[in-house]
């Protein structure tokens, strides 16, 4: 089974940013605290973590989704490709690449979103959630700016660390959901805590 044909096996439906939302019955965690960018993109990347090293236990692999916004020259992917490097990640040959077109009324404006899958060693967790939770500071390097989806196939779950600020994270199988929502209750987000409540009850 190719990596795309995974994605859609593990969530049962195609996605896009906001995954909270667009999933009833998902989680959503706060990450970041601090007063300078670095301090927030450390603290993030603790309790992302902290969260991921539960959905990824026992597994020796991570299915990555990179998703990029790409205007016509696409001068950004090749930018991207290099940040990603100076993180530790290198794109391997064995991957799935798809465009999606977009058009003047999608927030983006016209152009591309385009999509690379891939799997990498479990250890390179943290070099994935770093350019995941640094994405919203131009300062800080290595910064891919792309979105970043993190899957456990087997699990059926989906991490997006969408900015410093929070993470959702989605999958097919409540009770996968329910042992994150108890273990890391101190995490969630206060905002959607009872929207969260409404499906797991009270942490």
């Amino acid at each position: 089974m190719m990596f795309r044909e995974k994605i859609q096996e593990a969530v049962g439906d195609t996605y896009r940013f906001g995954l909270f939302y667009r999933f009833p019955g998902s989680l959503r965690f706060e990450l970041s605290s601090g007063d300078s960018p670095l301090d927030q993109v450390l603290t993030a990347l603790r309790k992302a973590t902290a969260v991921c090293d539960d959905v990824f236990m026992g597994e020796e692999r991570i299915l990555v989704h990179l998703q990029a916004f790409a205007s016509a020259s696409r001068f950004s992917l090749r930018e991207m490709l290099r940040e990603l490097r100076l993180a530790g990640i290198v794109v391997p040959s064995v991957r799935d690449v798809w465009v999606d077109k977009t058009d003047e009324d999608d927030d983006y404006g016209a152009g591309h979103w385009v999509s690379c899958a891939f799997e990498v060693p479990v250890a390179k967790l943290q070099n994935l959630l770093w350019c995941a939770v640094a994405t919203d500071f131009g300062s800080l390097h290595p910064n891919p700016h792309c979105r970043v989806y993190l899957l456990n196939s087997h699990k059926g779950i989906v991490c997006h660390p969408y900015d410093d600020r929070g993470m959702d994270v989605i999958g097919r199988h409540k009770s996968a959901l329910a042992e994150l929502y108890m273990r890391h209750n101190d995490l969630l987000l206060e905002y959607d805590l009872e929207v969260m409540r409404q499906t797991f009850g009270q942490p």
